[in-house]
């Protein structure tokens, strides 16, 4: 235990002492707070928000032939926006032009139009506005015409249906994105620390340095060491730079009028779920990847080798991804109890889905033996192919060579 210990110290002090390690956890905290705080100084909090409501985009259209009839009462149609006027095509241009107004409308006929603008933006609403009461007014003259009471047909299209919602369980569109960014944190995790661990353990063996090592320490403590280290400062650049956008949010929740709530607002249960099942798949990822790191002599062979394990949990990773969609589903189920996908799967389940008690825990001590069995083989592993230089040494090769022992 003591030169465990005195491993994982040794481990974590190598972390803390790597600048880029702290420069990117510091880097991505400020940017997560960044991210939340900005937009609010744009913003400007609700209050400023009402009063935008008093300023009204300025539009200006053309109608040579009068088709929308009194301009004054087709602008009481669409009220938001401040209408201009345009006596011709040209001035209408150049009041978009000089920004004037924001779009212009060249009206054609009763149902057609050209629209005009400078720099048409992803997000852009004043279209679809403008079309609406533009078909709003050609229906009402046109029924108008034939006789019909255009104000009782407008409000049979208008009346809306009253609807409620009540969800008994869990509300999967609701927690759909938080449980998607989580998934893929894990992703990122996963095999961003898998890697490092693997080549940490190949550049010991390159320098020869591991020679020294598994003289004096065991392989059971060496490899262990390794991992719960890569553990501890996984979770605590993960829990910074999550744990910084979830404060930021929360102190700024009123600014941005919880519309990120689908992203920040993240239930305790979910939360302890994530941190169980993450460091628990984590864990077993790691020690395969310190293990077939210690397959190889070169840091330029660990890709190849650690293939089979990155395939494995890419895998993993899209049954996550389309079982969100049907958390409940049997495929959902069936892995959440297999110790290679239960960590994105039960987390999934617990997150958007249907599980009792008894099953998370069920999933969570198979997964925990799991660990326990793949840290024993990966320091069999470990301890054999330290020793072993020249070409990458195959899984199934020291398995053999274990079991001859």
């Amino acid at each position: 235990m003591k030169k465990f210990l005195t491993v994982l110290k040794f481990e974590i002090g190598n972390y803390l002492k790597n600048k880029s390690f702290l420069l990117t956890t510091v880097a991505l905290a400020l940017l997560m707070v960044g991210g939340v705080i900005v937009p609010t100084f744009f913003m400007g909090g609700s209050k400023k928000a009402d009063s935008e409501e008093d300023t009204k985009t300025t539009v200006a259209f053309f109608d040579e032939e009068g088709y929308l009839g009194n301009p004054d009462e087709f602008e009481q149609l669409l009220p938001q926006y401040d209408w201009l006027n345009c006596s011709g095509e040209q001035e209408l241009k150049e009041a978009v032009r000089s920004e004037k107004a924001k779009v212009g409308f060249l009206i054609l006929g009763e149902a057609e139009y050209t629209y005009v603008v400078e720099n048409r933006p992803m997000m852009d609403d004043i279209q679809e506005s403008f079309e609406s009461g533009m078909l709003k007014h050609y229906r009402m003259k046109t029924l108008t015409e034939q006789g019909v009471d255009a104000g009782m047909v407008e409000s049979l299209y208008e009346k809306p249906l009253q609807s409620d919602t009540m969800v008994l369980g869990k509300d999967s569109a609701k927690n759909y994105m938080y449980t998607y960014v989580l998934v893929f944190v894990m992703y990122m995790f996963v095999l961003l620390y898998g890697q490092m661990i693997a080549t940490s353990v190949t550049s010991e063996k390159s320098n020869r340095a591991i020679e020294i090592l598994v003289t004096s320490v065991n392989s059971n403590s060496l490899i262990f060491g390794k991992v719960v280290a890569g553990a501890i400062c996984s979770l605590f650049q993960g829990g910074l730079i999550l744990g910084a956008g979830v404060a930021s949010y929360r102190m700024f929740r009123n600014a941005w009028n919880n519309q990120l709530d689908f992203l920040f607002d993240i239930p305790v249960n979910v939360w302890l779920a994530f941190i169980l099942f993450g460091i628990l798949g984590y864990l077993l990822y790691a020690f395969l990847f310190g293990m077939l790191g210690a397959l190889v002599s070169k840091t330029e062979d660990i890709s190849k080798s650690a293939t089979p394990v990155t395939i494995i949990y890419l895998a993993a990773f899209f049954v996550a991804i389309f079982g969100m969609n049907t958390p409940d589903s049997v495929l959902i189920k069936v892995a959440s109890f297999i110790p290679f996908t239960s960590s994105n799967s039960m987390f999934i389940r617990v997150a958007m889905g249907s599980v009792t008690a008894a099953e998370v825990v069920i999933s969570a001590l198979i997964l925990a033996a799991s660990c326990g069995l793949a840290g024993f083989v990966a320091a069999k592993i470990f301890r054999f192919g330290t020793l072993m230089y020249g070409n990458p040494v195959k899984f199934s090769v020291a398995l053999k060579k274990i079991r001859e022992r």
